[in-house]
């Protein structure tokens, strides 16, 4: 296991800033996953940390050693790729030692650690076997046996689910949260897809065109979004947006005015006397039916259309996120910010 750190990472190409100055810093056997739209950095970052592209400007630190001059191999990471890239013409056995083997270790070596990376894989009886006969989980776990293999400080993964049917995709992803939880290894895990990221991180990293948008635990990501970018990619079906004026309340923070909903409190703080324009986030499962409100016994200005629970609000002026936590027999919760 290992840590390790950036410190303002940026990388151009020519004259196209693709990662723009970003800094983190990822735990012995943390699982970490960075997702975000296509296009917006995740695999280029993952690339600089394993060394197969340059960094610009910026450190990168594994253990506490700055490694931007080391080559992969002398990084100790593993990568496992969105393609296979396994050797055709080879056997399951080969393929998982064929990384020991460049390295020059000696065979007992390389078929104690084989057998023991098979073994954890549930591979162990295909060992003969070539990839044209293998399963495309099981393909995909030869993949990541061939980087188990070698011991690497962190294990590295390119959107390697991407290729498999949506069965398989979930019985992939528990696999390899089950080898996370059994190797205790720190890795680090690309995907655009959310889901991916929520069942699987211990934090994910939120990135939008080459930049870190907010770094949290799952249900952080989802109650306390940092930003409305944050806000409205995290989640399926998205939140939805409504423009809203606030007005101060000294007592209970400010009051918004919703359309439809009427008036509601939340924990917002803005000075005495002042309105500001905002943004109010709401869950799709925060909008309640009528007959479900009165149920609850919530009240509404109207009565033909749907209330809603706030659950955050992003203030434009101050690019801030506040949470109300939805609470059934409230109209809004503490706040935190």
């Amino acid at each position: 296991m290992a840590g390790l750190t950036l410190e303002r990472v940026n990388k151009r190409f020519g004259s196209t800033q693709v990662i723009d100055d970003v800094s983190m810093q990822i735990d012995n056997g943390e699982f970490i996953v960075f997702v975000g739209p296509s296009g917006c950095g995740k695999s280029t970052l993952l690339r600089l940390i394993a060394g197969l592209e340059s960094i610009t400007h910026g450190d990168l630190m594994i253990d506490d050693q700055r490694v931007n001059n080391l080559t992969p191999p002398e990084r100790g990471i593993g990568m496992v790729f969105q393609s296979y890239a396994l050797y055709p013409h080879m056997s399951v056995y080969d393929n998982i030692a064929f990384g020991l083997k460049l390295a020059k270790q000696d065979k007992q070596t390389v078929d104690e650690r084989v057998r023991q990376t098979a073994k954890i894989l549930q591979l162990d009886g295909l060992l003969e076997r070539l990839p044209k006969a293998l399963s495309g989980g099981q393909r995909q776990r030869v993949a990541i046996g061939r980087a188990m293999a070698r011991e690497p400080k962190i294990l590295l993964f390119d959107e390697p689910l991407s290729n498999l049917d949506a069965a398989l995709r979930v019985q992939t992803r528990n696999e390899i949260a089950r080898l996370h939880e059994r190797l205790g290894s720190t890795m680090i895990y690309v995907t655009h897809d959310q889901v991916e990221a929520m069942t699987l991180a211990d934090r994910i990293v939120v990135l939008n065109a080459g930049h870190v948008e907010q770094i949290g635990t799952p249900r952080e990501l989802y109650e306390r979004p940092a930003s409305r970018f944050v806000a409205g990619f995290i989640g399926s079906p998205k939140m939805n947006f409504i423009q809203v004026t606030a007005e101060a309340d000294a007592e209970q923070g400010c009051r918004v005015e919703i359309p439809a909903v009427g008036q509601r409190t939340l924990p917002l703080a803005l000075s005495a006397g002042s309105t500001s324009e905002a943004t109010l986030g709401v869950r799709p499962e925060h909008l309640i039916p009528p007959p479900a409100r009165a149920a609850m016994g919530w009240k509404s200005s109207t009565s033909s259309t749907s209330a809603a629970k706030p659950t955050s609000i992003w203030n434009a002026m101050t690019a801030s996120c506040w949470y109300a936590a939805p609470r059934p027999q409230a109209r809004s919760g503490a706040a935190s910010g």
